[in-house]
């Protein structure tokens, strides 16, 4: 099994000039996203262990090689956030050369000059004889996810972020990347600021370490008929499109453990067909209802529970509550008990109905496959942006508006500021910023109730398409889990053979109660369990690879693939949810009018909400002009 992208990591790093081991530097994770890294040890010793005679000479050669090591460690002077300095001999005249050097290294290359807590402690002497200083250092940078092997993404450049700008896109999600590649190009000038160290959001394209090939550990398809907007950007972008595998069996497990292999056309396949058609004709009923752009028409006595609606419906017996809560789970990760009806249909509707949501092909959401992986979408967007805009590792966590602008605080000290700010984060992460002042309480009320789905994603890469050879489409359906649902997302022209499993709902909530190794034994035994005992060896056998993301447990997101509401909050207050606040302006793929929770609709939102500020700023123009002739 090859390691997880989040796992801690230590690296050892050997500097010019200095005998091996010289220093090093430990990184060791915080959290999913971030990391320290310690440094120790730094001197000025030569590799035949002399030393520079003037404490000048040596302090330049140990902040030469703290350079060396934090590179090593993928730090920058930017990152640090903690200096301790042993000093032989201190005195106020060495202090004066010491701290000069130590601000120009600690001086970026725009002239800004970054200013962590210090430590000195005056030595009578060091541990090796000759060395006048030594130095250890604490950063804190991001974790250790694989960037998408693609575009130089040139706007990864990390200068320091601006002062002023015209607009502030917070997230660096699909939603954001669109909004802040919009309004550039309507000639604004724009930062992007992410918290975490990896663009892209819910969409996490990786490289397989065992072999050529990407996986989607996030949003994986597309759809050309349907979704006209991302797969537009894809075909400009040059991106390989390819079609889902569809053909073979399915597998189905029921509640009371019963395992069905649907063949096409055979009776068993029927007999599913009927009761999805008929489950899709009463959602699908329900949703003419429904104006997905008028939210306060919805009768308040009708939005009730969706597990309260089924009992209505007649989906009361076993099997149609278990078929609900299947259904529920797959599309917003939460269970029928604790999604309102309104919000459910809505959520439905937009994405075109339940077949459209739940099948693949030509009308399908699992229509399309893209070669380089969704994730190339987000890079090469921020390919084409202005290089130096776009910064990671930069979680806002305050913005103050004014009557001219807004004030934007990042954790990592930058701040800058702007005439508008657009919002494209998840609306359950609203709460980790402080808003002065306070978010309207319509919008308060709504995004501190929204319910992130609760989703992990595993996927198993084999040697040998096995399903393929036993007539299997690779789609293995369970109401009990922890596999809920699976499709094939192999490629066959690098001999990548690849299941994602899919964990939702409440079943992801108790499989993610296990340790590592047990939530991959959960799903491998599981799998095995559905093939049969005939073929419940090839589940096993044959694993070269197993990568997963439980995304409740990402930090800054919180779950997948979006946030859902219960009863009465999308009637309620479903008008706030896009509302723009005084100077600040909302995405993000919930905010969106079609496709809530895909990309298609993420990209959609983005837009929106970049040509709200677009035409602020037109209006601004026009104002300025008829001010000028006055």
């Amino acid at each position: 099994m090859a390691p997880r992208d989040d796992r801690p990591e230590v690296k050892f790093c050997d500097a010019p000039g200095m005998p091996d081991p010289g220093f090093y530097s430990h990184a060791v994770s915080l959290n999913q996203t971030n990391r320290l890294v310690f440094t120790s040890g730094i001197i000025a010793q030569r590799p035949d262990g002399s030393f520079p005679e003037s404490l000048e000479e040596q302090a330049k050669a140990v902040y030469n090689n703290l350079q060396q090591a934090l590179e090593k460690s993928c730090a920058s002077p930017r990152d640090v956030i903690k200096v301790t300095f042993y000093a032989v001999d201190w005195s106020l005249e060495q202090g004066e050369v010491l701290i000069k050097l130590f601000l120009d290294f600690m001086t970026d290359e725009h002239g800004t000059t970054h200013r962590p807590i210090t430590t000195l402690i005056p030595v009578t002497k060091l541990a090796i004889t000759g060395a006048k200083l030594e130095i250890e250092v604490v950063a804190a940078v991001g974790g250790h996810a694989s960037r998408y092997a693609g575009p130089s993404i040139r706007s990864f450049d990390r200068p320091v972020a601006p002062a002023k700008v015209d607009v502030v896109v917070v997230g660096g999600g699909f939603s954001g990347i669109q909004a802040a590649w919009d309004v550039q190009k309507a000639g604004l000038s724009c930062v992007l600021l992410e918290a975490k160290h990896r663009i892209g959001g819910r969409s996490r394209s990786q490289q397989l370490q065992s072999g050529p090939g990407i996986i989607e550990l996030g949003a994986t398809w597309i759809n050309k008929k349907t979704q006209p907007k991302v797969y537009a950007t894809a075909k400009r972008l040059g991106l390989d499109i390819v079609d889902q595998y569809t053909e073979g069996d399915e597998v189905w497990q029921f509640q009371d453990g019963t395992i069905l292999r649907a063949r096409p056309g055979s009776p068993e396949a029927e007999q599913m067909t009927q009761f999805n058609v008929a489950l899709c004709e009463v959602i699908d009923g329900e949703c003419q209802n429904i104006d997905i752009r008028r939210f306060d028409e919805f009768p308040t006595a009708l939005d009730v529970s969706m597990e309260t609606w089924s009992e209505s419906k007649g989906l009361s017996d076993d099997m149609g509550k278990a078929a609900l809560k299947f259904f529920t789970s797959a599309v917003v990760g939460r269970d029928p008990a604790e999604i309102g009806m309104h919000y459910f249909l809505d959520y439905i509707k937009s994405g075109g109905g339940f077949i459209s949501i739940a099948t693949e092909g030509e009308d399908g959401a699992q229509s399309l496959k893209i070669k380089q992986g969704t994730s190339a979408i987000a890079t090469g967007l921020a390919d084409e942006m202005k290089p130096g805009s776009i910064f990671i590792n930069s979680p806002v966590d305050n913005i103050h508006q004014t009557a001219e602008g807004a004030l934007v605080h990042t954790a990592t000290g930058d701040k800058i500021f702007c005439r508008k700010v657009i919002i494209a984060i998840p609306t359950n992460t609203y709460g980790m910023i402080h808003f002065s002042p306070p978010l309207p309480h319509d919008k308060r009320a709504l995004v501190s109730r929204t319910k992130p789905g609760v989703y992990a994603k595993m996927i198993l890469t084999y040697s040998r398409p096995w399903w393929k050879e036993l007539g299997l489409v690779g789609k293995f359906s369970s109401f009990r889990g922890p596999i809920c649902f699976s499709w094939d997302i192999s490629d066959h022209t690098r001999k990548q053979y690849s299941l994602a499993m899919f964990i939702a709902g409440e079943i992801a909530a108790k499989w993610a109660t296990l340790n590592e190794l047990q939530r991959i034994e959960a799903v491998i035994d599981h799998l095995s369990q559905l093939l049969g005992p005939e073929h419940a060896h090839l589940a096993k056998d044959s694993v070269l690879e197993v990568n997963y993301v439980n995304w409740p447990e990402e930090e800054y997101l919180g779950g997948a693939p979006t946030s859902a509401m219960g009863p009465g909050m999308l009637s309620r207050y479903g008008a706030a949810l896009r509302q723009p606040f005084k100077h600040i302006h909302f995405a993000g793929g919930e905010t969106a009018f079609e496709w809530k929770g895909y990309l298609e609709g993420a990209l959609s939102a983005g837009s929106r909400a970049a040509d709200e500020v677009i035409a602020w700023a037109k209006q601004e123009d026009l104002i300025r002009k008829v001010s000028a002739n006055l």
